[in-house]
């Protein structure tokens, strides 16, 4: 962020912070005073609405209790239940006549068990025992609950009550309701205001009003019960929005005007402040390590002036700096590439030592064996000439470029056993039958088997032991790949060991450079395989690489 644009920012929030607040305090206690009043009107309307209803469901007991009264006067009905045919045939049509006089909606007679002797909204249900309605209404606290009835038509869902009569000792229901219509709860609140919504089945009061009304709901199509239905009470958000929007109006043109006289009172000021400042930037952009010689210094008095000044000394010590850092990284880079050649040139000709020893010792014990011992071990030494020379044309060029060409694995395995000499170490080699030739340069993976090797062999620390080189083809991946494993049974390393064995340098051995893991590790990164170990203190080691396959 410019400094501009930090004195702009600055005076932004020191003018508008409190524009903002004093609004803020405004629209909420604005919102907070028509909250209270809006709920204090729907409070109102949950009485008028539980009034009507209350007075719905008085007017529907009254009904029932007059039809029960009749029945059980009725002889008649006291025949029908007896099993009377004729009289039978009047109780399937009792119910349907008694609705039409009586203006319910729906209207069935049933025994104390549920069972349905007749039904005026559904004839034919008669016979069927559904207990279900008469328990909802018995256990509201009104002895009434909304009730969903099937009928031949469409289902009902009817504001529900029930009375009860004894004939012949036996206890008898009458079960009916008059039809709810949400739409006359939501007449008797102002549209423009308030909506009324009927909400059946619900688990808990609607998040957007208020609960005006809660009934027992009974689900008689469905058989649900134990759920309630609720009238809710929604006020009309548009007055508090539209109140909302003119605050909010007023307040953007507050704020416009602010950021305006904060726009030109910044213009003014950054104008004479950060010219100079710029100056100094367009300075620093041009210095680089290159270029050293840009002049900072300064006469101004002021604070300016001495950060001027302070550059102008500090591009002098980079100056100086610079040309030390370039002679020590110089010096640096001769001392890496040297242990690097010291380390690869050592590992070359430990086997040309190994051959000359043992034909010296030959010559002294058994001069007649010499040349058949030279014919063993001529291939020793050419091998090994050969790498010290392919290393030392790699070496004659600063970035060579890896000759990938396919190379035999499992020969070089055996070639650097053979190389590889060490009292009481037993190599062995394992190689597997078919083994594919991976793509690598000869040169690079025979430093990489050779430090393995030579770096098992060290961790026996010169005690017997046994060194085992096996190699076998991996087709479970995308890629065929052959994988290389070298294994001792040393002492093998710590967790803490293990973290520090792959670093530049890092060594255990008197005598040694530290490079050995390093560099193979590199290498089989420059040949696209993966290297992974396995270790643990008096276990051995094994050092797993995985090389394409060619």
């Amino acid at each position: 962020m410019t400094f501009r644009a930090q004195v702009a920012l600055a005076l932004a929030i020191g003018a508008i912070v409190p524009v903002g607040v004093l609004g803020l305090g405004l629209r909420r206690e604005m919102t907070a005073r028509l909250e209270d009043q809006t709920a204090r009107r729907i409070a109102a309307l949950a009485g008028v609405l539980g009034a009507d209803v209350a007075a719905q469901a008085a007017d529907v007991r009254t009904r029932l209790r007059t039809l029960a009264a009749g029945l059980a006067s009725d002889t008649r009905f006291r025949l029908a239940v007896r099993g009377d045919g004729a009289d039978r045939r009047w109780l399937l049509d009792w119910a349907g006549e008694a609705m039409a006089v009586s203006g319910l909606a729906a209207l069935r007679v049933e025994d104390d068990t549920g069972l349905i002797l007749s039904s005026g909204h559904f004839r034919n249900e008669f016979g069927r025992r559904d207990p279900g309605p008469s328990a909802a209404v018995a256990a509201a606290p009104e002895r009434a609950a909304l009730v969903r009835f099937r009928t031949p038509d469409a289902d009902l869902l009817a504001l529900t009550s029930s009375d009860s009569f004894s004939v012949g000792g036996r206890r008898y229901r009458v079960l009916g309701g008059t039809a709810f219509d949400a739409a006359r709860a939501a007449a008797l609140v102002p549209r423009d205001e308030m909506a009324v919504s009927l909400v059946l089945g619900a688990s808990g009061a609607d998040s957007t009003g208020i609960a005006a009304l809660q009934l027992p709901y009974y689900d008689g199509v469905a058989g649900m019960e134990g759920r309630v239905a609720r009238l809710v009470v929604t006020p009309n958000p548009e007055p508090l929005i539209a109140l909302r929007r003119s605050v909010d109006r007023r307040l953007a043109a507050a704020a416009g005007l602010t950021l305006l006289l904060i726009a030109l009172l910044t213009l003014i000021l950054a104008s004479r402040v950060s010219r100079p400042l710029a100056e100094l930037a367009d300075k620093t952009s041009r210095v680089d390590l290159d270029r050293l010689d840009v002049d900072f210094s300064s006469e101004r008095g002021d604070e300016i002036g001495a950060l001027g000044n302070l550059l102008a000394g500090m591009t002098a010590r980079i100056r100086a700096s610079t040309v030390r850092l370039l002679e020590a990284e110089r010096r640096a880079a001769t001392g890496d590439l040297a242990r690097q050649i010291n380390h690869d040139v050592k590992n070359g000709l430990a086997p040309i030592r190994h051959v000359l020893r043992h034909l010296s010792e030959t010559a002294a014990g058994h001069p007649d064996q010499l040349a058949t011992i030279f014919r063993e071990r001529r291939a020793t030494l050419e091998s090994s000439l050969t790498y010290l020379e392919d290393l030392a044309r790699n070496y004659a060029r600063l970035a060579p470029v890896p000759d990938a060409r396919p190379s035999d694995l499992g020969a070089l395995l055996r070639d650097v056993a053979r190389a590889v000499e060490a009292e009481g170490v037993e190599l062995v080699v394992q190689v597997a039958d078919a083994l594919p030739p991976v793509r690598a340069d000869g040169v690079v993976l025979r430093r990489i088997v050779e430090n393995l090797t030579r770096n098992a062999v060290d961790a026996l620390e010169g005690k017997p032991g046994r060194v085992t080189l096996a190699s076998e083809p991996v087709r479970d991946g995308p890629e065929p790949r052959v994988r290389l494993a070298v294994s001792d049974t040393g002492r093998g390393m710590t967790q803490e060991e293990l973290d520090r064995a792959f670093a530049d340098f890092h060594t255990t051995k008197p005598a040694g450079t530290g490079l050995g893991l390093s560099v193979v590790r590199r290498l089989v990164g420059d040949l696209g395989g993966r290297l992974r170990v396995e270790t643990a203190p008096g276990s051995g080691s094994t050092f797993t690489v995985e090389i394409p396959s060619a």
